[in-house]
């Protein structure tokens, strides 16, 4: 198989244009060659060092990552930068990669739905689907329970070292939204209001957002912006058994998101 049929399966399933506009030139088949044969695939949050290490331990000669490589346009390369010696590794081993972003966070049974089910949201629902728009909210229903009760049970479930939380732990949780990643800027806020939840569920929390929403008697929970990652297990194994890659794809064992809370 080669490099270009994953590229091209992978694009049917998160289109492109999917993503939000800054995005366009950050996703994609970023470096490498599509007509080279695939050997292994290695998924991961992020391209660190480390990553690129395991994708050549691994004899993975595609990885795909979820946060672009490049976020600004390079001016210089030095090997003894961390970006120079991940180029280098890549060019070294041949090795190519391939990046899906927002695309991969509103598409189906991308980012935000995994997390959705994975919290336990009843018939969860989607706002603003509208193509380059980003429809990033998932909301629906849980068992009720208080907020200091689900904290601890997505601390437990997600594997978290711990969570940050706005509101009253004794409030009664029902309604609640989600968005993995930074998901707390003004608009976030404005469209958890406006859905009338209980709690918002997100992986980056500011002072601001965090004010207005207690203004606003809206709970928060910061979840670990890592827990992004999860999407690639089930995609891993739906690549699998459809691309004829059991025991030829893996996703990282690579933790790069390195804020834990400490106790």
């Amino acid at each position: 198989m080669l490099i270009k049929e994953i590229v091209q399966y992978l694009e049917q399933l998160y289109p492109p244009q999917l993503a939000i506009e800054s995005d366009f030139n950050r996703i994609g088949f970023i470096i490498g060659d599509l007509n080279f044969e695939v050997s292994n695939v290695l998924m991961a949050l992020d391209l660190t060092l480390e990553v690129a290490q395991e994708a050549v331990l691994k004899n993975a000669n595609l990885i795909i990552t979820h946060h672009p490589f490049f976020f600004q346009p390079l001016d210089k390369i030095m090997f003894s930068s961390e970006k120079g010696q991940i180029l280098n590794l890549l060019f070294t081993h041949r090795l190519s990669l391939f990046v899906m972003h927002t695309n991969l966070d509103v598409g189906n049974n991308g980012v935000n739905d995994t997390l959705a089910r994975l919290i336990g949201l009843i018939d969860f629902k989607v706002i603003n689907n509208e193509v380059g728009k980003g429809n990033f909210l998932r909301y629906g229903e849980i068992r009720p329970l208080t907020l200091a009760s689900l904290a601890l049970k997505l601390k437990n479930d997600l594997d978290l070292t711990g969570v940050r939380v706005v509101g009253d732990p004794q409030k009664i949780i029902k309604r609640v939204g989600i968005v993995g990643g930074s998901g707390a800027h003004d608009e976030d806020i404005a469209a958890a209001l406006a859905m009338d939840l209980d709690c918002y569920i997100t992986g980056e929390v500011k002072l601001p957002a965090a004010q207005k929403a207690y203004f606003h008697n809206l709970s928060l929970i910061e979840i670990n912006h890592g827990v992004e990652k999860m999407v690639f297990y089930p995609l891993a194994q739906k690549m699998a058994g459809e691309l004829g890659l059991k025991n030829r794809i893996f996703v990282s064992e690579i933790n790069t998101d390195p804020l834990v809370v400490w106790k």
